[in-house]
């Protein structure tokens, strides 16, 4: 019978999060960074969330090599042997896999959750409850279980899952996966009622993952397999792992094995969700001012403006006139503003700074 101690929770950590620059940055990138003025990053948000419904000493961090002293810095009570370094950016998929053999060696009969590190959670305990409901039912099936979400609107930004009429014990058998469809699609989705957001939470037992991705990876699911049962030294595990992981495909954990693999259930969770994808979700989610202006740092003179969203040091004097739905983000040595929610606009802005000015910028 699995218990709580059977219970994991990997947090992927290892993200450069390119569309909040110039705030989040290729050497702190947005799981790093405080948002929303709390005192506490999205990966802090993350790990405390967790410590709450599982064991601290079950948590462990999924991060890139480079960023492992940000993970400690932030997460300073979090030992070194529950922080797994990735040599290479390589996607959800690799670093899904490295968490599953690693955690395997620790308890056979883990449960795991994974989960992104930047996602808000609105109702902490409908959530806890969730994720025991998903984490309970893995143990006792053979299923992967991905954590949908109802959409409030039609959203092109998410994937959508599309579930059956087949239910068992809350979980739905699913139809289809559709990653970030047209406007006109996303409307019909949500109209259907069938379809659900993506949360990219996704819960399994690690023997079930294990066994799937030997079907869906086979190529590198038998290289960490081999790894792990032939070098019982963690240091010698590492050194083994970090020469074979360039070599690993770069892809999601969503391609890879949930859109692929026939064992994949969903639950429909009901504690209010937000993936952190572009600065207008932090407009969204902020505090606003009678005229809609959302300010972090800076003191802020507002003329005439309205449905801004203002960044700055906290001691810098901002005065903004006859502007409407900006932003304006004056970080290190960029100053940015232009339309918070024009995102294709955003991503031409930084490539041409890039290009223009180096990555030093970045």
């Amino acid at each position: 019978m699995n218990t709580i101690q059977d219970c994991y929770c990997v947090i992927m950590a290892g993200g450069i999060g390119s569309r909040f620059w110039p705030q989040s940055r290729v050497k702190r990138p947005k799981q790093f960074v405080d948002f929303f003025g709390m005192g506490r990053s999205l990966l802090q948000q993350t790990y405390e969330r967790f410590a709450r419904i599982l064991p601290k000493e079950n948590i462990i961090v999924s991060t890139h090599l480079d960023y492992s002293d940000l993970v400690r810095e932030q997460l300073p009570d979090l030992p070194e042997e529950q922080i797994l370094h990735e040599p290479a950016h390589k996607g959800t998929a690799p670093s899904m896999a490295f968490a599953a053999y690693h955690i395997r060696t620790l308890n056979p009969k883990a449960n795991i959750v994974m989960a992104p590190s930047d996602q808000l959670i609105m109702n902490e305990e409908q959530f806890a409850k969730d994720i025991h409901h998903a984490l309970a039912y893995v143990g006792g099936h053979d299923h992967l279980v991905a954590v949908g979400i109802r959409p409030t609107h039609p959203e092109t930004r998410y994937g959508y899952i599309q579930a059956s009429g087949e239910v068992e014990d809350g979980f739905s058998k699913i139809k289809t996966f559709t990653e970030k469809p047209e406007l006109e699609f996303a409307r019909l989705f949500v109209e259907s009622g069938e379809f659900f957001w993506n949360t990219g939470l996704f819960v399994w037992n690690v023997s079930t993952i294990i066994d799937t991705m030997i079907r869906m990876l086979p190529d590198m699911a038998h290289r960490l397999d081999g790894i792990f049962r032939e070098e019982p030294n963690r240091d010698k595990r590492r050194a083994a792992l970090y020469e074979c992981y360039e070599s690993f495909p770069n892809i999601s954990v969503d391609y890879a094995v949930i859109e692929r693999a026939g064992n994949v259930h969903m639950l429909v969770g009901s504690f209010g969700w937000a993936d952190m994808g572009r600065w207008d979700d932090v407009y969204r989610y902020s505090s606003k001012d009678t005229e809609g202006n959302v300010t972090h740092g800076g003191r802020v003179e507002y003329y005439n403006s309205r449905n801004n969203l203002v960044s700055a040091a906290p001691d810098k004097v901002v005065i903004l006139q006859d502007l409407e739905g900006y932003l304006v983000n004056d970080s290190e040595d960029v100053l940015v503003i232009c339309k918070k929610d024009e995102d294709d606009d955003f991503k031409k802005f930084r490539t041409q700074v890039m290009l223009k000015h180096g990555e030093k910028y970045m």
